[in-house]
């Protein structure tokens, strides 16, 4: 049993690396500056309920599993990010470098193996290092007059102690509202010309939940089987036309990019097949009327995907530690 001193919050520490072998766990290769985390070990417990003459229901029970969950949320910094694209992705490709910035293609990985980080987890009482670490989805959130923020559901294999510390990174780019863009086209050619919307915010959610498969023999040793994959969102602009209503009711295709930019940092989403899934209009009778529009990005046989994002920044690759 570990001791110390109580301590706040923010003297934890959170680091990913990029695994080589999905459960082997490697060494930090950036440390978070993140806004919520809340990574906890679990245990499925088997309960012994066989009767033996009394009304008690359980008279044993045994730890059959155990794992860790929870959720890492901070502000988008363009290196950083890179590591959670990868664990919600799965597949990257860097390009060469123009005027030292390198361009990184995450796309989906149509395997079931994840590529797997390990979340290190460093805190003034004790030090842990999370191997087989997978993302079970990743949020972006953009509002007016606020940073933009990413939020992850993670899963992993229990802690196993580490010495690994705390190194502060240097300042990274950050994004606030005035660097994102959304634009909307007939197709993906049409998006560079494409005016910006005037949306309030917009979210993005990507989504490929894991299954936990405990094989015999063992009850930490865990791996996460990758399902299926989604992306979806909403955004929140003012009612001006009908022209939502009409590509809603009509099923319309369009193109659509969200574009972080700051300076040569940038990250654009791009996503050729997507169609309105649903639309709510403000009801509040004192406040300008607007409308949120649910979309939703549908496999492009043509493309061969259904969103793609590239992240560009100084950093070299995204590879395993």
């Amino acid at each position: 049993m570990a001791t110390g001193s109580p301590f706040i919050g923010r003297k934890e520490g959170i680091g990913l690396g990029i695994e080589a072998t999905p459960g082997t766990a490697v060494a930090p290769q950036v440390f978070l500056r993140w806004l919520d985390q809340g990574l906890n070990n679990m245990t499925e417990v088997a309960e012994n309920d066989s009767a033996m003459g009394v009304v008690e229901k359980v008279n044993d029970s045994a730890i059959v599993a155990k794992w860790a969950e929870g959720t890492i949320e901070g502000k988008v910094t363009v290196e950083s990010v890179g590591f959670l694209l990868l664990g919600m992705f799965g597949t990257v490709s860097t390009g060469s470098a123009t005027s030292g910035v390198y361009p990184h293609t995450f796309s989906v990985n149509q395997s079931s193996v994840p590529t797997a980080l390990t979340i290190a987890h460093v805190t003034p009482l004790k030090t842990q290092r999370y191997a087989y670490g997978v993302l079970d989805n990743f949020e972006l959130s953009a509002e007016a007059g606020a940073y933009v923020t990413v939020s992850c559901a993670v899963r992993a294999r229990v802690g196993a102690t580490s010495a690994d510390t705390v190194v502060i990174q240097e300042a990274e780019t950050e994004f606030t509202s005035k660097h994102v863009t959304v634009k909307k086209a007939a197709n993906l050619a049409g998006l560079s010309g494409a005016a910006a919307l005037s949306a309030r915010s917009v979210q993005l959610t990507l989504e490929r939940s894991s299954e936990k498969h405990d094989p015999l023999g063992a009850d930490e040793d865990p791996e996460f089987d990758r399902g299926e994959f989604e992306a979806r969102g909403e955004f929140v602009v003012r009612y001006t036309d009908t022209a939502y209503e009409d590509a809603f009711l009509a099923n319309t295709i369009s193109a659509m990019e969200i574009k972080l930019a700051n300076g040569t940092d940038t990250l654009a989403f791009t996503a050729s097949k997507v169609r309105y899934r649903e639309l709510e209009k403000s009801t509040d009778k004192a406040g300008v009327v607007t409308q949120t529009v649910a979309f939703y990005c549908e496999f492009d046989e043509t493309e061969g995907k259904a969103i793609e994002a590239v992240l560009n920044n100084e950093r070299a690759t995204y590879e395993a530690a």
